[in-house]
């Protein structure tokens, strides 16, 4: 026969092993928190993603040839979208990346959130030199850039920055050999 000490820590042992599971579960399966996604975590709430076409309505993620122009505009067209939106305007499940940030490698591209809500992509990484921006593509000289951008309204040791419709393109390059190596399309200049 069970004494009363007994029943009672057998209900708390099953009342606390229920709230233990509860709250794990509320950790996988998120509760709109508007933290950012920590290095290592995997998105949970990948659905089935669907392809992003441009104004050409060929799928982002596709290789670019070296004479196509205006994946750019494609591009900023992923500027201020939620997660959700952008996993499935992509059509590829992304990998977790340092400050919240998630990598698409098919696509090519690095993105971040808003430093506010964590919620709306702020800043996009071009990865692939074969992605065309109106002409030209990472791997080329700084001068290319200048011609098809304009002169940056900053640059500073192989960090210029250029003003493009209402957004930012920041573009590193090498001092010496003056061939890009990095482009950020930025949401807000900083």
């Amino acid at each position: 026969m069970i004494n009363k000490f007994e029943k009672k820590s057998r209900i708390a042992f099953i009342v606390a092993t229920g709230l233990i599971i509860t709250i794990s579960m509320g950790g996988l399966t998120g509760c709109s928190s508007k933290e950012p996604m920590k290095e290592g975590e995997v998105n949970k709430e990948v659905t089935t993603p669907k392809e992003i076409t441009g104004e050409n309505n060929k799928p982002i993620n596709e290789s670019k040839s070296d004479t196509e122009n205006g994946s750019l505009t494609e591009y900023l067209g992923l500027l201020g979208l939620s997660k959700e939106e952008l996993i499935n305007k992509l059509n590829e499940k992304p990998n977790s990346i340092g400050e919240g940030g998630l990598e698409f490698k098919e696509a090519g591209i690095r993105v971040w959130f808003d430093q506010e809500s964590y919620t709306l992509v702020d800043q996009i990484f071009i990865m692939r030199k074969d992605i065309d921006l109106n002409g030209v593509k990472v791997g080329d000289k700084i001068s290319r850039f200048k011609e098809v951008f304009g002169n940056p309204i900053s640059d500073r040791n192989g960090d210029a920055h250029f003003k493009y419709k209402d957004i930012f393109l920041s573009v590193n390059y090498d001092t010496k050999t003056e061939e890009i190596y990095g482009l950020y399309i930025l949401k807000n200049d900083f």
